[in-house]
């Protein structure tokens, strides 16, 4: 979108199944075959395109990019997003890149000559919500996994139950459920319990809780984040824990409500990220 409004022609091709929104050319099939078979339909578009922007890397049985690139005159980018280089299934075929972005610091361990390129967060659009005075009431608590197991949302349970079980807090644990209406929720909670795992960053989440006002929580290493990062650090459940009785006890400071904002719109505007992605494409 914020490359339409720079004047650009930016068409999504995304597989319907696993997109938030109707891209502009959805993909159907799944599997080797189905996957291979529909990009090489729409090999026209590669073939015309000035830049090639690929998200999630490249996976192995993906082999009609290699058909793809020798046809098209066009920039390549690989855009790595976390999982895929995490788990190792997406890093075949690099040579195809003209120039590699990864969305999080952390996964330049595994790419030393990509450049990092901030997640574009649209909430940053949105109005803040009116900060609600904690003092004489429960303490309104969101934690928001698109899976449990790596956002460690057993352990973020335990780590609030005792105040839970004071009647001090309470914790809206949601998921499933379309992001539009996630983002409704949220708008209703004090703080955010992003995640708590041994991943080294936080997520989305937090990003999205903060450009509207709304303070996060997250384990993740400060050293690779810029110095500024307003995100409450807790590595471990005692740390979680801590962190929320002090909230509920002390409150949430109107300076880092406005810290959490300004850092989201100063490292992740749509319009910042774009002009990244610019210098991006003009320096492959």
């Amino acid at each position: 979108m914020q490359q339409r409004a720079m004047g650009n022609e930016a068409i999504l091709v995304a597989h319907r199944r696993y997109s938030a929104h109707e891209p502009d050319v959805p993909l159907f099939l799944d599997g080797f075959v189905g996957i291979n078979l529909e990009l090489l339909f729409r090999r026209e578009l590669f073939r015309t395109a000035d830049i090639v922007q690929i998200h999630g890397g490249i996976r192995r049985s993906q082999t009609i990019f290699k058909t793809l690139k020798k046809k098209s005159k066009a920039k390549w980018i690989v855009h790595y997003h976390g999982s895929e280089t995490r788990m190792g299934y997406g890093l075949q075929h690099e040579d195809l890149a003209d120039a590699k972005v990864v969305s999080t610091p952390d996964l330049k361990r595994w790419h030393g000559d990509a450049i990092w390129i901030p997640n574009p967060i649209p909430q940053v659009f949105e109005p803040p919500v009116q900060a609600k005075k904690i003092e004489g009431r429960r303490i309104r608590i969101g934690h928001f996994p698109t899976n449990r197991a790596l956002k460690g949302t057993d352990m973020v349970i335990r780590a609030v139950a005792p105040l839970v079980e004071e009647g001090r807090a309470e914790l809206l644990v949601e998921e499933g459920r379309p992001h539009r209406e996630i983002m409704q929720t949220m708008r209703t909670v004090d703080v955010v319990i992003d995640q708590l795992n041994d991943l080294s960053i936080f997520s989305k989440v937090a990003l999205e809780a903060m450009a509207i006002g709304i303070p996060a929580i997250s384990s993740y290493d400060g050293s690779i984040f810029p110095s500024d990062c307003p995100v409450l650090r807790a590595n471990t459940e005692e740390e979680l824990g801590r962190r929320i009785l002090d909230i509920s006890e002390k409150g949430i400071d109107d300076d880092l409500r406005i810290r959490c904002i300004g850092y989201v719109k100063k490292y992740h505007h749509p319009r910042e990220v774009a002009a990244k992605f610019s210098e991006v494409y003009e320096r492959a």
